[in-house]
This record gives C-alpha cells, structure tokens and sequence, in this order.
C-alpha cells in the first residue's frame, strides 16, 4: 500500500459514516481534529510496522548467506529423500517379516534373497515371453502359469490363516458418515476384490517388490504406520511373500524334473512341428495361411507345455493342491 492510497483508501472509509449529501454535518469541529489525528498516528504505525518488516528481511537474507551457513541443494533435497525411502522401506519390511511369523506363513523369513529371485525370473519372462524360438518362449509361458497358480493359492492361504487368528482385512476406505452398514460392507466386499484382482494381475518383479513392502509410485510419502493402509500394505506384502515362495518352490520341482517334463512335451511339440513342415512341404499360399500355422504352433507353446508342467507339479507338491500342514514352519531357502 503506498503513501498516496492510504487517505484515500480512509477518505472513502470515513466516507460511509458520513452524512447523506445535502444534510448539514452532525459531526463538532473538534471531533473532526481529533479523527485526523488519530488517521495520523495509525498512517505512522503502519508505516513503522513496514520499516520493521524490511529489517527482519534483510537479516534473514544476510544471515542465509553468510559464511558457514549451508544451503539445501537439490543433490541434498533429494538424499535426504533417499534416505527417509530406505527408513520406511526398512519398517514395512519389518513388519512384514512379524506378521509371517505371527501368521506361521512358512515362508522363509529371508525375504530379499527371495525378491531378487523373483526379479531374476521376470527378466527371463520379458526375454522369452514373445519370442519365436521355443525354449525362452517355452519357460517364460511355464514362469508366467506358475506365478498365476501361485497367486490363488497365496490368496487362499493367507485367507485361512488370518481367520485362524481372528482378524479382518484392512478397510482403508473413508465411508460416508451416514452410510448404511450393509452399504459399508458391500464397499469393503468391493475394495477386497479390487485389491484380489490387483494381486493376480501382477507381474513377477512387482510380487518381488511387493513381498518386502515397496510400493514404486508412492516414493517417500507412505501411509501413517497405524492406518489401514499401511496395515492393508504389510497383508499384501506377506500374500506376495506367499506367492513368490510358492513359484521358487514349484521352479526348484521344474528344473529337478526337466528332463521327466521335456519327454511329456514332446508328443505335444511334436504334433505342431510335423504339421508345421506339412504347411512348408505344401507350399504356402497366402499370409493367412502362414499366420494360421505359426498360431497353431506357438499356441502349444503358450498353452499346452505350461498345462503339463503344471499338472506334473500339482502331482508332486502338496501346496500345489492347496495342502498345508497345520504346524508349517519355515522351509529352508
């Protein structure tokens, strides 16, 4: 506000208790100079309160870039960052380690060495999982079975298990005040099958994320520790711990038994390579005609090998068949 709008900004003011135009003044000469004198202290007060500002603005200017006074860089900033990641990541993945052992989830409580296994995998399945070659289309398709057989009987399991010590899942969820309860509870049926079908979908290298607690996009900024989504996180966090134990169980039977399962296969693969060379014998007429039997092959691929697989792992481990022993303790790594 500068010097020149103060009175006017007043003489306006003072206009609104004014007399109407035309009506002779209500107000003593005396009362005129005592108001003119009391716009006068308050012009200098404010004027006052404006030096004092400036002062403290300049101290604070010279006191930021006086020797020996650090300022935070962006290079800090973003330590500092870093760091308080690592603190929250350290906590969650704590507290997912105590809730498998309050759980008796079984699974080993090395939970890195089991989140990079699962990174190294799903490197493997992007490598292989569109190729034309058979082996690293044939394990990528097998890899990504496993890890879809593994989901429903992790989500089982830790379903069991939660019940046997009488808790509910999380409801991170903000109702309306006035909601009715069976409103509440078809929102919460709700949330945990969205939060179901999240889980299935995922991939390898976020189950092994998971597992230890680490959610990517939400960086630093993590839920209060006693709120239902930080709690919901620690569940989901022991589920895909379930999840990734039972793929590196079902691959250590696979790789055990390759030469057992390759035999099974072969009939399959067979079959699509004799008609595949038919195709070629014959002569191939037409695009469609070439895009029908490269289908035809890549499909036993994608779908027949990983049914065999599988159905030979469900015929060795127990857990494959949903059986678990009601005492489990953890498997050693």
């Amino acid at each position: 506000m500068t010097a020149e709008s103060k009175p006017r900004f007043l003489d306006s003011l003072i206009g609104l208790f004014r007399d109407k135009p035309g009506e002779a003044p209500t107000t003593k000469p005396n009362e005129d100079r005592d108001f003119e004198a009391q716009r006068a202290n308050f012009d200098a007060a404010l004027h006052d309160l404006d030096e004092k500002a400036e002062e403290h603005r300049r101290q604070r200017a010279a006191a930021s870039s006086a020797p020996g006074v650090s300022r935070s860089t962006a290079e800090e900033r973003a330590a500092e960052r870093e760091r308080s990641i690592a603190d929250i990541r350290q906590t969650i993945g704590k507290e997912i380690g105590s809730m498998h052992e309050k759980l008796g989830t079984g699974v080993s409580t090395d939970l890195e060495a089991l989140s990079a296994s699962l990174e190294e995998l799903a490197v493997e399945v992007d490598a292989g999982k569109d190729s034309h070659e058979l082996i690293p289309r044939a394990r990528a398709r097998v890899v990504q079975r496993l890890q879809k057989e593994a989901g429903e009987l992790a989500l089982t399991r830790l379903e069991v298990l939660w019940r046997r010590q009488n808790l509910e899942w999380p409801d991170p969820t903000h109702h309306d005040p006035w909601a009715q309860p069976e409103e509440i509870e078809r929102s919460r049926r709700r949330h945990r099958a969205e939060v179901r079908e999240s889980f299935l979908g995922q991939s390898l290298s976020r189950t092994g994320k998971g597992l230890l607690g680490i959610v990517t996009v939400w960086g630093s900024d993590y839920p209060h520790g006693s709120s239902p989504l930080w709690e919901e996180t620690v569940l989901e966090g022991v589920v895909a711990g379930i999840r990734g134990d039972l793929v590196r169980e079902f691959i250590a039977v696979a790789r055990r038994d390759e030469n057992l399962i390759a035999s099974l296969a072969e009939a399959s693969i067979g079959k699509e390579v004799a008609k595949l060379q038919q195709v070629l014998k014959a002569g191939v007429t037409s695009i469609e005609q070439a895009n029908q039997a490269a289908a035809s092959a890549l499909r036993a691929l994608d779908e027949v090998v990983p049914d065999l697989v599988w159905e030979h792992i469900r015929s060795q481990v127990p857990h494959a068949r949903g059986q678990w022993e009601s005492n489990d303790r953890p498997r050693e790594s």
